[in-house]
């Protein structure tokens, strides 16, 4: 997963103002998404722009890792904010979203300039905050904030998303196992969770193809239903060359399957 297809990821999902993510990094509520690209020589597109309750501007950017060139980067976003709303106090937020502390200065300091803005860890907001918002979109960056209890999200977050229709099901679900690519152990438990069929999700090819991760898990899936079948068969009375033809594959397979079949199945095992 590059740096391009998050940044995607995390504007599709700021669309919308997060009522409850923005509360809690500014302590006010957004009232109006902003214009965010500003026409330059080259275009900028922030992050998130919006109008919060005060009046005041909220300038935010999400970052997945450490850039030494970031007050830079925000420096100039300040710059065009100040040109575009003139008259309103403008509050910004880099708010790193990766793995690890957020190792990055906030601040420029020169001769005639001192310049700063805030810098915030994802992870210090609980995700039980957010789960408390009535929207959707908190919901999902939940998942980049600090989870105390993994299944229980996850358990919530889904039976959530079959209440929706499924093609903005799966549009939400899609964006969910994007940001999970910077969270290799919660996807893990997800993982874990799908395979033992604890939660009524199903990952369409499509998402398949987008996340090979998940890939394995299908796999296993359907080498499970080839060993229940093979059993079945052989439990019926038919033979290991009977059933290697009947589901075309190898008599050394059967066998293999049956073997298992044979073995109680562990907590441990994959």
């Amino acid at each position: 997963m590059d740096k391009q297809k998050m940044d995607i990821l995390l504007r599709d999902i700021l669309k919308r103002i997060p009522d409850r993510f923005v509360l809690l990094l500014t302590g006010k509520r957004g009232v109006k998404i902003l214009d965010n690209t500003f026409p330059t020589v080259k275009e900028r597109k922030a992050d998130f722009v919006a109008e919060l309750e005060d009046g005041s501007i909220f300038h935010l950017e999400l970052q997945t890792y450490p850039d030494k060139k970031m007050p830079f980067r925000m420096l100039e976003y300040y710059l065009l904010l100040m040109q575009a709303y003139p008259d309103k106090e403008i509050n910004q937020m880099v708010l790193y979203v990766g793995e690890g502390a957020p190792r990055m200065e906030n601040s420029i300091k020169r001769k005639r300039l001192f310049y700063s803005y805030e810098l915030r860890d994802i992870k210090e907001i609980s995700c039980k905050e957010l789960m408390e918002s009535s929207q959707i979109e908190d919901k999902i960056l939940a998942v980049l904030c600090r989870v105390e209890e993994p299944e229980r999200y996850f358990s919530r977050l889904m039976s959530e998303l079959m209440e929706l229709p499924e093609k903005e099901r799966a549009d939400y679900i899609r964006k969910l196992l994007t940001a999970l690519h910077y969270r290799p152990k919660l996807k893990l438990v997800l993982k874990r969770l799908l395979e033992e069929r604890k939660m009524p999700l199903t990952i369409t090819e499509e998402m398949m193809k987008e996340d090979p991760f998940f890939q394995k898990g299908q796999e296993i899936g359907q080498e499970r239903e080839r060993q229940r079948v093979v059993i079945s068969l052989h439990k019926k009375g038919k033979t290991p060359e009977e059933i290697a033809e009947l589901l075309d594959i190898s008599v050394e397979e059967v066998n293999s399957f049956l073997q298992r079949g044979k073995q109680p199945e562990t907590d441990g095992e994959k």
